[in-house]
């Protein structure tokens, strides 16, 4: 008993940051803020760590061949061709057999060197970048009969009411697919179209079936009323009951949904029960507040990845690339229920302290 009370714990000394242990010597002694010795007995010890410049937090290439074929497909790279591949010697790489031919990946590779420098391995085919071209044309596109731009909300509105619910049943199938693989992204775009926007949706369409089908021309057989509703005769008294209850059932199976596969299943319900409504119809509001608002953000984030970006704080800080990142996260965080719109004047305000010409950009992407 007194032997274990008499023995010294052995001193580490870890980084608080990233937890790298740091090497003493068994003779010697290192200076952190104070003299540590192996055997000193003082436990654990957390150094102060000074600020650290670009380099220190530049993203590494990943040691093994399968941790950086993940961090490709982290990085939402095609991966299906490319496998790790062992040495005699013990050592690995990445090899690709795309179509047939079987080429080794060395460690300047483009695709490598895109992490080690940026972090991000750029890929036309990544949602955000759609977004940010769409996002874009919104933003500059001018009529012949104007010099100044229609503006997001009137472009939205030229989309027609059918694009709502098709652009929502295409995001709601693709988050149904991520929310198990790709919990992250699921996260990111779960926070603009989910649960509660596609049951206002719902209630909002069943409004408007009202609005149009009291507009209606009512007709007679046999003395009886009756309108016909998307070519179908519905007698108004059986309105109730074989036009909108079922709607309502199917909005009730919307609010009770538990995951993404059971809300697109329980969407994908109401839409094929849906009468397909004017182009002019107006669109649920809040449908439009998240579509600017997911819009907004993965611009953004896009602006900051792969064209050099950075953002600025409330108080008028340049912030680094994680920072930046972080702070567009918290103002989709603080605006993300009805007030996706308020991103817009972020994103707004990113391209002016970047000098980014939206046209000049969109030209370039042409070339």
């Amino acid at each position: 008993m007194n032997n274990k009370k008499n023995k010294k714990k052995e001193t580490k000394v870890l980084c608080p940051r990233c937890g790298t242990e740091f090497a003493i010597a068994e003779k010697e002694y290192t200076t952190v803020a104070t003299v540590v010795g192996k055997n000193s007995g003082l436990g654990v010890v957390y150094p102060a760590v000074a600020k650290q410049d670009a380099s220190t937090n530049s993203p590494k290439l990943p040691k093994t061949a399968q941790d950086r074929i993940e961090a490709l497909r982290n990085a939402g790279v095609d991966v299906s061709c490319l496998f790790a591949m062992r040495g005699a010697n013990g050592g690995e790489c990445v090899a690709s057999n795309k179509d047939g031919k079987l080429v080794i990946l060395n460690d300047n590779d483009p695709l490598f060197s895109y992490i080690i420098e940026q972090g991000t391995v750029p890929n036309r085919r990544l949602f955000r970048r759609w977004v940010m071209a769409q996002m874009f044309h919104m933003m500059s596109y001018t009529s012949y009969r104007s010099k100044e731009p229609l503006g997001v909300t009137e472009m939205i509105h030229r989309l027609g009411y059918e694009y709502e619910w098709k652009m929502l049943m295409n995001e709601l199938y693709a988050q149904m697919k991520m929310e198990n693989k790709d919990p992250e992204s699921f996260i990111e775009r779960n926070r603009w179209f989910n649960i509660n926007v596609v049951a206002v949706m719902a209630n909002d369409y069943i409004s408007q079936l009202r609005e149009r089908v009291d507009a209606l021309k009512e007709r007679k057989c046999k003395g009886i009323s009756y309108k016909k509703v998307g070519g179908r005769d519905i007698f108004v008294s059986d309105l109730e009951y074989k036009l909108y209850n079922p709607l309502k059932m199917a909005m009730m199976k919307i609010k009770k949904s538990k995951n993404a596969a059971q809300l697109y299943y329980a969407a994908k319900d109401f839409n094929d029960m849906r009468i397909k409504m004017p182009s002019g119809t107006t669109q649920c509001g809040l449908w439009v507040d998240a579509y600017k608002g997911a819009g907004a953000f993965f611009t953004m984030q896009n602006l900051i990845r792969f064209h050099n970006c950075v953002a600025y704080d409330d108080a008028g800080n340049r912030l680094d690339k994680v920072q930046s990142l972080d702070f567009i996260l918290i103002k989709a965080e603080m605006y993300k229920n009805g007030e996706g719109w308020r991103l817009l004047a972020v994103l707004k305000k990113m391209l002016a302290d970047n000098n980014i010409d939206i046209k000049k950009k969109m030209a370039s992407w042409r070339k």
